[in-house]
């Protein structure tokens, strides 16, 4: 059933529009509710929520240190090594220098994925709100299921648990990754 609600989900995210190229993803604010899913506002991991910042990398450039190679997408990752690279930067957003986790993020996003189109800073400030803060709080971790890729071996999806210790209910986050160029990336990212 948990996989089933998940790709539900996952199909009401691919509400594609074309632009610049990529096909982007994006969730309606209120489109998972209505599957029983509920997402309070865009995530930073959705094409709506980079068309809604502003301006995108356009603006101002972040001068930002290189990623050293152990934070860097590399074709030797597995789903599940992506997943725990993006979570354990973002677990600590700023070490070790102030965005470091937001950077790795938008690094493990793929072309379609709206937050790669977002500046650190701007990812940062998605964060900072009250249904995203669990990337930046959480103590624990549980992978639900098994993870599933496709037969054709270019998308995967898995359910990861997240608690703050002091919180009794976890957060669910449903992750869908896909093949770029041989290398896992962040194609979306949904919360529950």
């Amino acid at each position: 059933r948990r996989h089933r609600d998940m790709m539900l989900a996952t199909a009401l995210t691919l509400a594609a529009g074309w632009s610049g190229g990529h096909v982007r993803v994006g969730v309606p604010v209120g489109a998972l509710r209505t599957v029983g899913v509920r997402m309070e506002a865009p995530h930073p991991w959705s094409a709506s929520s980079a068309s809604s910042a502003s301006g995108g990398l356009d603006d101002e450039e972040e001068e930002l240190p290189a990623l050293p190679a152990v934070a860097l997408p590399s074709a030797s990752l597995e789903p599940m090594d992506v997943i725990k690279k993006v979570l354990d930067a973002l677990r600590t957003p700023d070490e070790p220098y102030d965005n470091f986790g937001p950077q790795v993020a938008i690094a493990f996003s793929s072309p379609s994925n709206g937050a790669s189109k977002l500046t650190p800073s701007q990812f940062a400030d998605y964060l900072a709100e009250g249904p995203y803060q669990i990337f930046c709080e959480w103590d624990e971790m549980e992978v639900e299921d098994d993870l599933e890729v496709t037969d054709e071996g270019e998308r995967a999806y898995q359910e990861v648990l997240l608690r703050r210790s002091a919180d009794a209910s976890w957060t669910h986050v449903n992750w869908q990754l896909e093949k770029v160029n041989g290398v896992w990336m962040t194609e979306s990212v949904v919360t529950y």
